[in-house]
């Protein structure tokens, strides 16, 4: 008894002092900046007592002296600190920086980087946020090596031609597939009546977070049938638990446009001169030769520079703000934008209205909820292009310097006698309307749900919705609707698409260092698109530009509607196994359906293997002390293209063959049940490669993608009533190297960044249609063994110095020369896809100044100026202006020069299309040069700040052509060929970036 009573008293004490040592421990977490952050857990080290910081970020927890107390939070590196005799523990975390630039966007999920095995560039928020862009294809240019993106206008919000290593279709499409927060989307021209709409211009860059851009079949056949051209994934911005954000970002100022001195039209002297020696050159009296100029204007007294009446000083504004934060439970991200530019043309404006909004919860500790929302309105005044006669550029060149631009009393001038053909563009932009405005909403709600610790399953459902309205009105007075007293058309699209996603993903962790693992995902898929529109048209419309809508009219000429739909189902899998970091495999599996294609072929398989080696984690690199990082990877698939209309499988018929006042109709199409996908194999081989830390580092790549069962016309005869027939049948091929390189030539106070890609492609036809070896296709030809854009035409051989008369080569082998355009050969004349292409960026900082510039560059293709044609014609269609180009023509014997002699409504056909008009397309640009200051921390804390930034930024602000004889912009689109569109723009901006 005694022995159990001293038992319980020494059992007292020891209790009753380790109670005495207990005490209540108070703090404050913050981030490396200061700002609090609440929502962190804090855990007393092997116990199950713990808290978590509250909205102010500080936590009260009962402890006792030199226990540990942990300290976690999503994004931040873990933290202990041991009790002491204070009752104050205040802890700072920082970023975990590793965890963040470990994990990337890969199809459906994210992925180490250094278990990735195929080959992907990740754009991050920074390089392309607050660009003075409407588009953020636009901001990839010169961004990732193998992907060109290109404009072909200047029309602010026009649509971006995008390839990934190379062209991979010929009639099919080449775009890539992009995937917005994992829903795929509508990308590309929406258009129906205007010049030009795309559909990523109402996504903000600005919302961003990353662009992932999969090049290879292991990182793109999980999306099966559509991966073929590559996937671009954007990933919008999402809010993070800590105390909320807040920034605001405004930039303004103006647009130009850089058009050498050549490129520019005559002058009314200038003009006029030409003109009287072109008449002097086939014999013309002087009767006769003032007779002609006086039907030229030349007795008007005007003098007018067309280029100077449409082109203009143009303006640029952008403002976004954004909020972000949330604790352990709930994260939101929410952000406004607005976007204008006024375009260096008259009649060129976009607008652009946009909202986000991202919101997460973690209701249970195994149940999430994500839903996202983003809507963009855009705005747009577009100008024709190309041969329209009310189109600017055309008339800039084309109209003659002698004609007003405005009446008497100062009026925009529209007299039939001054304008018969093509139109005052002054008066036009007057007096006309070309608008454009779209809504777009893109929006998905998903759930995850942690069945068991390593089984997770995941449901998501995206909308992808636009809306469409175009308005075309043409007014009474003059112009293309003068003969219809008056015209107007109005379309309406309406494009509707979901997608529904369900994954299941399983982690098999092979040990408990949880170092080696498989995961797995098995899921299925399926999307449904629709596009509705609505179409009409009136003639004849009150004397005035008030009224402009179709119902005013007086003749209704046309109200139709259409629809059109497709459909994808699929099952999708992926399996990647990881080894210590060191050995990575992987796979994937997806079988689509498509309504799309035909009823015998519309199912098909798509995989992909891919294989990754990490030398860097090897026992003989491991304590190397100049190799950071080495890997060797390769992948091999197969992945479609479904890029066609979607009835192209079907025999259909055509209403309108009207017959006695009743509806008729007659077959429209053909049809093929046999019809199914282009199928690509792409090859990839590549290594990833650092030393010094990584201030050194390298990505090279090489790749084959081989496309077969290409789409093609294929001959029928006529006797079936349709002359061809769309068939699986051709090949082409696609090989090159990419190169990446990454350095960071100083570090610390003064730091210098280089970033340096470039890629090298060649494009063949492997065969065509069975018995087809060739067929010309506009200026290309089509030919097996070739690259698909070759350039075929007469070869130009120069003006006779002694006569001036133009020359051709009459042979391929340019033994002879001919001045007879019809007796030239044609041959191949280059290519309109370049050899090589890429992007060279540097950014220097020191003490808060930071000069950031990316020179872009293309070499190797051709371009084609078709418009040459009239306005270097010599003297063929004289009643049109001409450029200054023509100053430079034949006048005597002995001139050595490249125009030939002007004779009025010249008859040598030296204005036809020859390579005198194909042109070297190498070029440098200065694609953005940006100076900005940030005020130092010391600064901003004081002011209650986390940001404040300045920045001065331009775009465009050089470009260095080598051929000397390009006289317009470069860059006119994949097929290099120049169609008088709105120039590409130049701007200068000023702006501010406030974080608080």
């Amino acid at each position: 008894m005694r022995k159990l009573l001293l038992s319980l008293i020494g059992t007292w004490l020891f209790v009753g002092m380790a109670i005495a040592q207990e005490k209540m421990v108070s703090g404050t977490v913050t981030d490396e900046s200061g700002s609090t952050l609440p929502g962190v857990s804090v855990q007393v080290k092997n116990s199950t007592r713990g808290t978590t910081t509250d909205a102010s970020g500080t936590y009260r927890i009962s402890t006792a002296t030199n226990e540990v107390l942990v300290f976690s939070f999503v994004g931040f590196g873990a933290k202990e600190e041991t009790v002491g005799n204070s009752n104050t523990v205040n802890v700072s975390l920082t970023p975990d920086v590793r965890q963040l630039q470990e994990a990337v966007v890969v199809g459906y999920g994210t992925q180490s980087k250094k278990s990735i095995t195929g080959s992907q560039t990740q754009v991050s928020s920074e390089q392309i946020e607050n660009t003075p862009l409407p588009s953020v294809d636009q901001a990839l240019q010169g961004k990732v090596a193998g992907l060109q993106s290109i404009s072909s206008s200047g029309q602010p919000g026009a649509n971006q031609q995008v390839r990934i290593r190379g062209i991979g279709s010929i009639n099919a499409s080449s775009q890539p597939l992009y995937v917005v927060d994992g829903v795929p989307i509508n990308a590309g021209d929406a258009s129906r009546l205007t010049t030009s709409a795309n559909t990523l211009a109402g996504l903000n860059p600005t919302d961003i977070e990353s662009i992932t851009v999969l090049k290879d079949a292991a990182s793109a056949s999980i999306y099966g049938s559509r991966g073929g051209n590559g996937v671009i994934l954007i990933t919008t911005k999402k809010g993070r638990s800590g105390k909320t954000k807040f920034r605001f970002d405004m930039e303004t100022g103006t647009t130009d446009i850089a058009l050498s001195d050549q490129a520019r039209p005559l002058s009314r002297d200038e003009y006029l001169e030409l003109t009287r020696e072109g008449l002097v050159n086939i014999g013309r009296t002087e009767a006769n030769i003032t007779s002609v100029l006086n039907s030229l204007g030349a007795n008007s007294g005007a003098s007018t520079d067309w280029y100077d009446e449409v082109t203009r000083k143009g303006t640029q504004q952008q403002y976004n703000i954004s909020a972000s934060g949330g604790d352990n439970k709930t994260q939101f991200f929410v952000s406004g934008g607005y976007y204008q530019q006024m375009a260096p043309v008259i009649g060129s404006e976009f607008s652009r209205l946009t909202g986000n909004l991202n919101v997460s919860h973690n209701a249970t500790k195994k149940l999430s909820f994500k839903v996202g929302l983003n809507v963009g309105h855009t705005e747009a005044n577009a100008p024709s292009t190309g041969g329209a006669f009310a189109n600017p550029i055309l008339s800039s060149f084309f109209l003659l310097p002698t004609r007003p631009a405005y009446d008497a009393e100062g009026r925009a001038n529209f007299s039939l006698a001054d304008f018969p053909s093509i139109y005052n563009p002054v008066a036009l932009v007057e007096y006309n309307k070309r608008e454009f405005a779209s809504l777009r909403g893109l929006a998905n709600i998903g759930a995850d749900y942690r069945i068991m610790n390593n089984l997770t399953f995941s449901t998501k459902l995206g909308i992808d919705a636009n809306n469409l309205e175009e308005l075309t009105y043409d007014n009474p007075f003059f112009g293309d609707g003068r003969n219809s007293n008056g015209r107007s058309f109005t379309y309406y699209t309406r494009l509707f698409n979901w997608n529904w996603t369900n994954i299941l993903d399983y982690r098999l962790d092979f040990n408990e260092a949880k170092d080696m693992y498989l995961d797995l995902k098995l899921g299925y898929e399926s999307q449904k698109s629709t596009t509705y529109g609505i179409s009409a048209r009136g003639d004849g419309f009150p004397p005035t530009t008030a009224l402009y809508l179709p119902n005013v009219a007086a003749t209704p000429v046309t109200a139709s509607a259409f629809g059109s739909d497709y459909a994808f189902n699929s099952i999708l899998s992926s399996a990647a196994f990881n080894y210590k970091d060191r050995y990575s495999v992987s796979g994937s599996f997806r079988r689509d359906g498509s309504s799309r294609f035909g009823s015998n072929n519309r199912y098909g398989n798509f995989w992909s293997v891919g294989a990754a080696w990490n030398l860097d984690e090897e026992a003989f690199l491991k304590d190397n002390n100049i190799i950071t990082a080495a890997k060797l990877r390769t992948s091999y698939g197969v992945n479609g293209n479904a890029g066609i209309n979607n009835y192209e499988w079907q025999a259909t018929y055509g209403y309108g063959a009207n017959y006695n006042r009743q509806p008729g109709s007659v077959p429209s199409g053909i049809g093929n049940n046999n019809l199914t996908w282009e199928q690509n194999k792409p090859f990839d081989v590549g290594l990833d490669f650092g030393i010094f830390n990584n201030r050194l580092s390298f990505v090279i790549d090489y790749y084959v993608r081989k496309t077969d069962r290409l789409l093609l016309q294929v001959p029928l005869s006529r006797t079936s009533g349709f002359s061809s027939i769309l068939d699986n049948v051709g090949a082409m091929e696609n090989r090159g190297w990419e190169f990446t390189v990454n350095a960071v030539p100083f570090e610390g106070e003064f730091k210098w960044d280089i970033n340096f890609n470039i890629a090298f492609n060649k494009n063949k036809i492997l065969n065509l249609a069975d018995g087809q070896d060739e067929y010309i296709d506009g200026v290309f030809i089509r030919r097996v063994g070739e690259n698909f854009t070759s350039f075929y035409a007469r070869d130009w051989a120069g003006v006779d110095p002694q006569t001036g008369a133009p020359q051709w080569w009459r042979d391929a082998a340019r033994t002879e020369k001919t001045s007879n355009y019809n007796q030239a050969e044609r041959v191949i004349i280059g290519r309109a896809t370049p050899d090589a292409f890429g992007g060279f960026s540097n950014v220097l900082s020191f003490k808060g100044i930071t000069l950031d510039a990316q020179l872009n560059y293309v070499f190797g293709n051709s371009i084609n100026s078709i418009w040459a044609r009239y306005t270097e014609s010599d003297g063929w269609n004289p009643g049109f202006n001409k450029s200054r180009k023509m100053l430079e023509r034949w006048q005597q014997p002995g001139d050595i020069t490249n125009v030939p002699k002007y004779t009025y409504n010249n008859t040598t056909l030296s204005q036809e299309y020859s390579s005198r008009f194909i042109y070297d397309g190498d070029y440098l640009r200065l694609r953005t040069l940006t100076l900005s200051y940030e005020l130092p921390k010391v600064i901003t804390s004081r002011i209650k700040m986390d940001k404040v930034s300045f920045f001065a930024r331009g775009l465009n602000l050089w470009t260095y052509t080598f051929d000397k004889e390009v006289t317009f912009d470069p860059e006119v689109g994949v097929n290099s060929q120049e169609n008088l569109g709105v120039f590409i723009p130049k701007s200068l901006t000023f702006g501010l970036n406030l974080g608080f």
